[in-house]
């Protein structure tokens, strides 16, 4: 697992995960799911149906497997996500299940600035900005980017 390993006189100034709302059309899908699947087992459990007990246990199975898909998933990957902005340098660590961490250093960043939910960070000698979606608080991040740093 991707770890923040901070060195000696680094502290975090800034840490933030991905906010919650990120988790706003995931949510959506579960209760939509949950209901489409929950009437067909309440259809297939009424008096007098003839419906096979393992066609009924499918149809829970599928629940559950789309229910992590489609929530579980998002969940974990939103919780992994995480920018630290410390005295020396920004880490970010993308969301995924196997994470990988990206270092700049603060020497390096020319400019930052808030985009659409995110964080986009002009670094010197790269022609486009790095760009990190999904940073909460964004605001406070870049204010912590632009003021210089007190030793």
């Amino acid at each position: 697992m991707a770890r923040f390993q901070l060195g000696k006189d680094e502290y975090a100034r800034v840490d933030m995960c991905a906010p919650i709302s990120t988790l706003f059309f995931p949510f959506l899908e579960l209760v939509l799911i949950t209901g489409l699947l929950w009437i067909v087992v309440g259809f297939m459990d009424q008096p007098g149906q003839v419906i096979d007990m393992q066609l009924r246990n499918g149809v829970v199975l599928l629940w559950a497997f789309l229910a992590f898909w489609r929530f579980v998933l998002p969940l974990m990957r939103s919780r992994r996500q995480r920018f630290v902005v410390t005295n020396k340098r920004v880490l970010a660590r993308t969301g995924s299940l196997k994470p990988r961490v990206d270092s700049i250093p603060l020497q390096q960043i020319h400019s930052a600035r808030r985009y659409k939910g995110g964080i986009s960070i002009a670094v010197y000698g790269l022609d486009r900005p790095v760009y990190f979606p999904n940073v909460g608080r964004t605001k406070r991040v870049e204010q912590a980017l632009r003021e210089p740093v007190r030793r």
